[in-house]
Formats: C-alpha cells, structure tokens, sequence
C-alpha cells in the first residue's frame, strides 16, 4: 500500500452524477452511491484511528456551496419575483 509520506493535496468535486476524488496527482471517479459509502467507511475508520491515538477532542468541519447572495437578490428584485423575501434594507442602490 503507498502511504501519503509527502503531504498531497486532496479534495473532491462533483461531475453530473459522479463524484471525482483527487489526492496528489491521481483521481478516482465514482456514482455517488458509492461515494456516500465510501465516505461512511472512512468516517468510521477515522473514528477508530483517533481513538486508537487517545485523540478525545472535537473537531467539527463545515462543507459549503457558497453563492453570492447580492447576485441572487437582484436577480429575484429584476424578475419582479412576488414570492421572494429578504430580510432588512437591501445592500443594492
């Protein structure tokens, strides 16, 4: 097995109904049911490890797609978008 002995990058990104994982140079592409399997295998394997290492603190990471809320605003306030709500003064002049 190659250990990761360098630090790599590593991420993974989504292409139509695959997920594409990248560490270092190399990708895997899946189906997304695999990728939501794969990703509860190493949720749990972590967990083992970290005990494994006497590692009791909490750690919390947040994933995020973010957007760019003004965008999105003027986009509703120019289609005349009765159904769209937005709290406080807009930030558009």
């Amino acid at each position: 097995m190659e250990t990761l002995a360098t630090r790599q990058t590593y991420g993974c990104y989504a292409q139509g109904t695959n997920v594409i994982m990248v560490v270092g140079d190399k990708q895997c592409q899946m189906d997304y049911n695999t990728a939501f399997q794969l990703s509860a295998f190493l949720r749990h394997a972590a967990h083992e490890a970290k005990k494994a290492a006497g590692d009791f603190g909490i750690r919390i990471t947040g994933v995020a797609t973010l957007t760019d809320a003004n965008a999105d605003e003027l986009k509703a306030q120019l289609s005349h978008d009765g159904t769209a709500v937005f709290s406080g003064r807009s930030t558009l002049t």
